[in-house]
């Protein structure tokens, strides 16, 4: 979950009036960005855990490029023949390029990689 609350993306002209919620919350309205992004983050799986219960789910929030890869590895070595879903919500990064490579933070939260 790619939020990067406050910041918008560098590909992208933002609209005025646009949406803010993230899972119909409001992200500048809690006591720090961190915060926000962990309650949208919980209140995300909440809603999948509606839809399926018995599915496991692991939260990555903001990661950097070294968390995903790791991340990704792990769920392809437990996944086995089964299938992994990964929720893409970037709305603080750009776009995936046209081979469907996704954008995320170096360590710093300084630059997309």
């Amino acid at each position: 979950l790619c939020l990067n609350i406050g910041t918008d993306p560098p590909d992208a002209v933002a609209a005025s009036p646009r949406a803010r919620r993230e899972c119909w919350l409001e992200p500048f309205a809690g006591p720090s960005r961190q915060k926000a992004l962990e309650t949208i983050g919980a209140a995300l799986q909440a809603q999948y855990e509606r839809w399926q219960s018995r599915a496991r789910y692991r939260q990555l929030l903001d990661p950097t490029a070294d968390e995903l890869r790791r991340l990704c590895a792990a769920l392809r070595r437990s996944a086995r023949s089964d299938r992994v879903l990964v929720h893409l919500n970037g709305h603080g990064v750009p776009r995936p390029t046209a081979n469907g490579e996704v954008w995320v933070f170096n360590k710093n939260y300084t630059q997309y990689i």
